[in-house]
């Protein structure tokens, strides 16, 4: 049985198809980004959109997962969330290193 590609989703910039497929991916599901040369190349043409594909048996899956948000343990909710992430030994004066 062969198994075709369908479209999912489509976006206006490839960057957001990325995301989309990253987030399909992590759930297991096989994505591919179709197009987005040619919004790199042709930006002033609106009509074009990057599409999001994956396998017809994976369709209803994917666009479930896509219609509703992430977890909420993968989105910051507050600024004080974000800082407990930066290292405490970071002095603020622009002459710290990367190790």
């Amino acid at each position: 049985m062969e198994d075709k590609l369908i479209t999912v989703a489509q976006f206006d910039t490839a960057f957001d198809a990325e995301l989309a497929k990253m987030r399909l991916e992590n759930d297991g599901i096989a994505a591919i980004v179709v197009g987005d040369s040619l919004v790199a190349n042709m930006y002033t043409i609106e009509a074009i959109k990057v599409h999001l594909l994956v396998f017809e048996r994976d369709a209803d899956r994917a666009r479930s997962l896509l219609a509703n948000p992430p977890d909420e343990e993968l989105r910051y909710d507050s600024d004080e969330d974000m800082d407990e992430d930066v290292d405490e030994d970071f002095d603020g004066d622009g002459n710290d290193q990367l190790q």
